[in-house]
């Protein structure tokens, strides 16, 4: 079994691999059969849409929280305001 946690705070609707639809209310979970994860929940999970969680012990298919890299610090710290004169 799979869990998907809709992250947004707004509906969410996907269609399942085989036939049928997921709706998702705002934070909602829902558990689906890991044969219907479809590839358009999978990128809404990469996208952080959505959360992907495996139930049944084995590996994740998406990882749970998308994490920064290196380059996102140092651009940030490359931005710097500048006042006017």
């Amino acid at each position: 079994m799979i869990e998907i946690r809709n992250l947004q705070f707004q509906p969410l609707t996907f269609n399942l691999s085989g036939q049928g639809t997921l709706h998702l209310g705002p934070r909602e979970r829902k558990s689906i059969a890991r044969k219907d994860l479809s590839a358009e929940i999978k990128t809404a999970g990469k996208r952080g849409l959505v959360r992907i969680t495996d139930l049944t012990g084995g590996a994740a298919p998406e990882p749970e929280t998308p994490t920064a890299t290196e380059d996102a610090g140092t651009d940030e710290a490359k931005t710097t305001s500048k006042r006017r004169k």
